[in-house]
């Protein structure tokens, strides 16, 4: 196979995380900007983002356990159109409570939950997992929120699994 040929996008998606720095420092000339820019496009390649008139619904590729997509919501905070609350609009406890969770009994449950979200910067705050950002730090406050929403929906699923926790 002539690796030299094919797209650093095609790449992406063949090749192990491992093969592709190998490719990158030994076989192919790639700059590390051109790996940079198609890992940065391949990570939001099937989400969907739509103007909501005071911010933004993200619909991500990212999965709850039940195969359902994860959504973002980002709204602006007031009049100012520099600051913004990025949230997952109560959907972890809604999903949770859905499926037989009720962390409003469960002291242990909530804590794990806090304890992520401030791991990434947030707080829970009306049943919501919430964080503030600016233009700056938006992508960001993003990405970290999602990826505490997936941590912590995995980290509290196994109370499905061992009959744990306060079920309603």
């Amino acid at each position: 196979m002539n690796l030299r040929r094919r797209e650093p996008r095609f790449l992406a998606r063949q090749l192990s995380c491992n093969s592709i720095r190998a490719l990158a420092r030994n076989e192919w000339n790639m700059d590390e900007r051109t790996l940079t820019q198609n890992l940065a496009e391949e990570l939001i390649d099937g989400w969907d983002i739509m103007s909501t008139g005071s911010g933004f619904l993200i619909i991500t590729d990212w999965h709850w356990p039940n195969d359902d997509r994860i959504e973002i919501y980002v709204r602006t905070v007031g009049d100012r159109e520099d600051l913004y609350i990025v949230t997952d609009g109560g959907n972890l406890f809604n999903f949770l409570f859905s499926h037989g969770i009720d962390l409003n009994k469960d002291h242990h449950g909530m804590k794990v939950l806090s304890g992520i979200a401030e791991n990434c910067g947030a707080k829970i705050v009306d049943y919501q997992m919430a964080r503030g950002a600016n233009d700056g730090d938006l992508h960001r406050a993003i990405r970290l929120l999602l990826e505490a929403i997936k941590d912590a929906s995995f980290l509290l699923w196994h109370k499905l699994e061992h009959g744990e926790g306060c079920l309603h």
